[in-house]
């Protein structure tokens, strides 16, 4: 059975490789929609509730904060300023986002897909099929 679950972050970040625009540093209101496949036991699969206490904290660890490669000069200056920011060991585009949730939320609970909005009209969707 597949079941699928829709959560959000809202987060600042900037991707120097990405261009002008995506290099500059701009929020966004990530959408991350996951999909589970999960057992039937008697006449459902989880209790939604269930996902939402393991999915939730990894998507929401996110939320309000400034994204940014740990490679970006820009660290240090975060670091000298106390200003809070969450280091990531890529560049921040929605791509590498997804594939980085996706790994996070597959530690705990056989996820299948996951699709990243960054915005209403742009989206990724990455999916492993095995190991």
């Amino acid at each position: 059975m597949k079941v699928i679950k829709v959560y959000h972050f809202y987060a600042a970040h900037r991707n120097k490789e990405a261009g002008v625009k995506c290099g500059r540093i701009h929020g966004h209101t990530y959408d991350v929609e996951c999909e589970f496949s999960l057992e039937m036991d008697g006449d459902l699969t989880v209790l939604f509730s269930d996902i939402d206490e393991i999915v939730e904290p990894i998507v929401k660890q996110f939320d309000h904060y400034f994204l940014l490669h740990d490679e970006d000069p820009l660290c240090q200056a975060l670091i000298d300023l106390n200003e809070p920011f969450i280091p990531l060991p890529f560049q921040t585009s929605a791509e590498n986002m997804a594939m980085h949730l996706f790994d996070l939320i597959r530690e705990h609970i056989n996820i299948t897909k996951i699709t990243l909005a960054e915005t209403k009209s742009s989206k990724v969707a990455y999916e492993k099929v095995s190991d």
